[in-house]
């Protein structure tokens, strides 16, 4: 079998260089760090942190020695504060190419344009770039291109626009979305920044596809170009992307004769001689007259290799574990995370698939010593990786409460942080009552070297909120009667919620009666009727009304009065030409000054008092003016008629009634 090495495979001149430089402060006997991963590749990772070089991902971790700039770059506020600290030492190994890229956009900035950055937002070159930019580019994925049209409809791009790359873009995408934005901008300047070294590493790639039977792209998983190498080459011929020699497997070459192998610009030259000595000494050619379907699972083993076995024995102390080979797999049980008080047995049964991380080899015995915690530890790690990249919501129980918080059982031996500020929106004096309770959250710090892992609580919930929030104004009618909630009570009016978002009723709309505070009428926790009146999406706004909810109590009127009638009310308000008296509540009916007694009246206060409770006599009623006429003289019974009788003596010494009996508290009143 041929094995053939494409041209400009590996690291580029960019990466190169950044290891070189940490290297020479590392001989130097400098404490040196690297603001986040130098290169996406774990081996070169581990080699620099067995230098003792470490990896920070927040300049809060800094305080002294050496910091070298990967060759992604950084945004000016971080390169400024790194420059400014007296005891930090930097050393920029930002790829030329990259800062070349960073000073388009800064210049083009100056200008006024409109800047389009092409990359994947979340890659630290795109993110130094957007910082060059002062946070005003719009990003565009590779994912976008299709639906760039309604993404650009969103934005004001009045005035001139110019559209970059990030450099280790495909420039066949770069290309198709110049095209598409300039059908829509003609005036569009399109810079293409994508790094010559990817262009030319991705063309001889693809000239090795068309002469091969089977592509190796070798490169970390994490690796942004590593991955565009792959895709590209997929899409001509059979292809597998590698981590290092270790993922080769056997199978994958039957019936190959040519074998084509490139390599990410973050993989180092060792990691592809390795591929190819393993390669051209593995003796990896398949003889189809002695396959058999034992010998196609028959596998050589390295430290390192994920495997997938069968449980064929459970021990107190280990798993017998099938993985397809002569040799047995033992998984300890040190190597299982078991709940507390559980075994191997509650947790595994014969029969049972399995994934194991190899951990030694011992040769002797044909024995492979595995382990499933160190599997399921690493997957776990990416898992919340992905779940921070992306936003997701997680789970976990909360297994202590702390001072300052809740810790959090993320599984896999993994434990997280939930500061108390960030269990929940509201204040919560004690924690206590969620112990054992499984909660939703999200990651907003991950520190994998320093085992943190930070977690919010409250993030998750704010998010639910503003997603009902958006449903219920979604879905909300106006002119409709729901049942809300009250919440708050102010001078002005009542807050309702009425599924996730507050509503306001106004005092006047609180009730049909007069209301001096919406206190007097209405207990916060309340559950009331009330009718939509106005919704304004945009200001999430929402009206309401509870007396709109409720019959209008002047529809009742001619059913419950009539002139004439005499009927009892209770003054509500005193004003110099009457009284206000409340038949029912909701309806008023108005005592003219003229109508409350038989003598003269200077003030209705001179007679009445709110709060008064009193009897009147029916006038008039206009219900279309909502006006009710009464008189309170004329509900009073007529003065006795004494003309028939005998004149008394007016000091009534005989014990007969005199007029000023009959009349003196009317005396009194008008003196």
């Amino acid at each position: 079998m041929q094995v053939i090495l494409a041209e400009h495979a590996g690291f580029c001149r960019g990466v190169e260089n950044a290891l070189k430089l940490t290297m020479n402060e590392v001989a130097g006997g400098k404490e040196v760090s690297t603001f986040g991963p130098l290169v996406h590749n774990k081996e070169v990772i581990d080699y620099l942190a067995g230098q003792k070089v470490k990896t920070i991902q927040r300049l809060e971790e800094l305080d002294k020695g050496t910091v070298v700039i990967r060759a992604h770059g950084v945004g000016p506020a971080t390169l400024k504060y790194l420059q400014n600290n007296d005891k930090i030492e930097v050393v920029d190994a930002t790829c030329p190419y990259v800062k070349k890229v960073q000073r388009i956009v800064h210049l083009y900035l100056q200008k006024g344009y409109n800047i389009l950055i092409f990359g994947d937002r979340a890659h630290p070159e795109v993110q130094a770039l957007f910082g060059w930019s002062e946070n005003k580019a719009l990003i565009i994925e590779p994912a976008d291109i299709k639906q760039i049209a309604d993404i650009l409809k969103k934005h004001d791009l009045s005035g001139n626009i110019v559209l970059l790359s990030q450099t280790t873009q495909r420039e066949k995408n770069f290309f198709d979305l110049a095209q598409k934005i300039k059908e829509l901008y003609p005036h569009l300047e399109v810079i293409n920044t994508i790094c010559s070294a990817t262009r030319l590493r991705q063309e001889k790639a693809l000239e090795l596809c068309s002469k091969v039977d089977l592509m190796l792209v070798i490169g970390d998983k994490r690796s942004s170009n590593t991955s565009k190498l792959t895709q590209l080459c997929s899409e001509i011929t059979k292809t597998y992307q590698i981590s290092g020699a270790g993922d080769i497997l056997k199978e994958w070459f039957e019936g190959v004769q040519t074998v084509g192998v490139t390599a990410g610009a973050s993989t180092p030259e060792w990691t592809i001689k390795e591929v190819l000595v393993k390669m051209e000494n593995g003796n990896l050619e398949t003889k189809t007259e002695e396959f058999t379907p034992e010998k196609a699972e028959m596998r050589n083993y390295r430290i390192g290799d994920v495997v997938t076995g069968k449980v064929v024995l459970v021990e107190d102390d280990q798993i017998l574990v099938d993985i397809g080979s002569k040799a047995e797999a033992l998984l300890p049980r040190g190597e299982v995370f078991l709940e507390e008080g559980a075994t191997l047995k509650d947790k595994f049964s014969p029969g049972d698939d399995i994934d194991l991380l190899v951990l030694k080899i011992n040769e002797q015995d044909d024995k492979i010593i595995v382990s499933a915690k160190r599997l399921e530890r690493e997957r776990r790690w990416k898992e919340l990786e992905d779940a921070l990249e992306k936003g997701k919501n997680m789970q976990g129980i909360v297994k202590e409460v702390v001072p300052a918080g809740i810790i959090i059982n993320l599984g896999s031996g993994i434990e997280g942080f939930m500061p108390g500020s960030l269990v929940d929106v509201r204040y919560i004096p004690d924690f206590h009552q969620f112990l054992g309770q499984e909660f939703s959250f999200k990651i907003i710090e991950l520190n994998w070297e320093r085992d943190k892992v930070i977690l919010s609580r409250k993030h998750t919930i704010e998010e639910e909120i503003e997603k009902i929030k958006k449903e219920t104004i979604a879905n909300l009618q106006e002119n409709t009667i729901i049942t809300g909630t009250v919440k708050r009570l102010t001078d002005f009016g009542a807050f309702v919620d009425v599924g996730g978002i507050d509503g306001l009723v106004h005092i006047s709309e609180v009730s049909w009666q007069r209301v001096g505070h919406p206190r007097d009428v209405l207990k916060v926790g309340e559950e009331v009727q009330v009718k939509v009146l106005e919704v304004i999406p945009e200001k999430e706004k929402i009206s309401l009304s509870i007396r709109q909810a409720q019959p209008n109590p002047w529809s009742l009127v001619e059913k419950n009065f009539a002139v004439n009638d005499i009927v009892k009310g209770k003054v509500t308000r005193i004003v110099s030409f009457g009284a206000f008296v409340e038949l029912t509540p909701g309806v008023e009916g108005l005592v003219h000054i003229s109508q409350m007694a038989d003598f003269h009246v200077k003030h209705p206060s001179e007679i009445l008092q709110e709060g008064e409770e009193i009897e009147a006599k029916i006038l008039d009623i206009n219900l279309e003016n909502k006006r009710i006429s009464l008189s309170i003289k004329e509900a009073r019974p007529a003065p006795r008629d004494f003309s028939a009788h005998t004149p008394q003596k007016e000091n009534g010494a005989d014990g007969s009634v005199t007029l000023g009996d009959v009349f003196g508290d009317l005396f009194n009143k008008d003196k």
